[in-house]
């Protein structure tokens, strides 16, 4: 799945924007998609059962940590390229795979939106 998902992020930077760095961004944008997604799952979950939340440097430092792992693992040690090469997709599909990852994207970003009125419905301070 993170290879299918890095693969259609470097599409959108290499023909869509028509970046320079593609890799790069494809590996911090993926970065911040997932950090996002574990973000979530973490304050929802202590939210509900801790009556507590995550604070600003917690999520920033969460961000930073998955950046941090997905450059190590992507970027520096070139598996990034080696997935570019492999061209891999959801199912063999590539409008399913760009489908996929749209919505991957969509629903991680969302948080963004929703996040702190879920948890503050939860904790009943909303």
């Amino acid at each position: 799945m993170i290879k299918t998902l890095y693969y259609y992020y470097y599409l959108f930077y290499k023909k869509i924007l028509r970046d320079n760095e593609s890799h790069l961004l494809a590996t911090l944008v993926l970065a911040f998609s997932f950090s996002l997604l574990l973000i979530m799952t973490i304050n929802i979950s202590m939210a509900y059962f801790f009556s507590k939340a995550l604070g600003y440097y917690e999520m920033i430092g969460i961000n930073v940590l998955m950046i941090f792992i997905l450059y190590l693992t992507l970027h520096r040690t070139g598996k990034a390229i080696k997935i570019v090469k492999e061209k891999p997709m959801f199912f063999k599909n590539h409008v399913l795979s760009i489908l996929i990852t749209f919505l991957f994207f969509a629903a991680t970003s969302s948080y963004l939106f929703w996040g702190s009125i879920c948890v503050g419905n939860i904790l009943g301070t909303r």
